[in-house]
């Protein structure tokens, strides 16, 4: 498994995911109130950029092969959970630019990027042999998008302002995506 991770996994654009997620989580640190999108820029950028561990450039050969999506998902997880603990440790370093409520920014990169395995792999599962341009553009574009305008963070606290955020709500909001995900990955994996 690790020789085909080795080789099948986008090593430069996983890191230049990490250096960038450790860009914008300092910049957050450097001026919190200012500019505390990034911080759901990040989410985006950590979950869009593990979609690309999933592409399969020679989809049309490995698909008829004996080892299924199962095994090949597994394989390419390595890279994500590479990506994750870098996301971890990050956040850990720089827990004092999130007002006592670093945990819960760790839990959404966690589970945004859970979601993201989940659909990468139906789609794979669906023969799209490169998912990952489409749903790489959708969740960071999505983050972006949400992180900024805040469209319904009075009803959908996605990324809750450090003062004044309904943080319980956030959690609940995305422990509901990471179980909905995780059993949607499990059923697909297992057809």
């Amino acid at each position: 498994m690790v020789r085909h991770a080795a080789r099948a996994l986008p090593w430069p654009l996983l890191a230049a995911a990490a250096v960038l997620l450790y860009g914008l989580l300092r910049t957050v640190q450097e001026w919190p109130y200012t500019v505390w999108p990034l911080q759901g820029l990040a989410v985006g950028l950590l979950a869009g950029m593990a979609a690309f561990a999933y592409d399969e450039p020679a989809a049309a050969v490995v698909d008829t092969l004996p080892r299924g999506l199962a095994w090949r998902t597994a394989a390419r997880s390595l890279g994500v959970v590479l990506l994750l603990g870098w996301w971890l440790g990050v956040v850990a370093l720089t827990r004092d630019a999130y007002f006592g409520h670093a945990s819960a920014i760790a839990w959404q990169g966690v589970a945004a990027t859970v979601s993201v395995v989940a659909t990468t792999a139906h789609l794979r599962s669906r023969g799209a042999a490169g998912p990952a341009t489409l749903v790489g553009t959708v969740v960071v574009g999505g983050a972006m998008f949400l992180a900024l305008a805040r469209p319904f963070q009075n009803q959908l606290p996605i990324f809750p302002y450090p003062a004044a955020g309904h943080w319980s709500d956030s959690r609940m909001l995305w422990t509901g995506v990471f179980v909905a995900t995780t059993v949607w990955l499990v059923a697909t994996l297992r057809r």
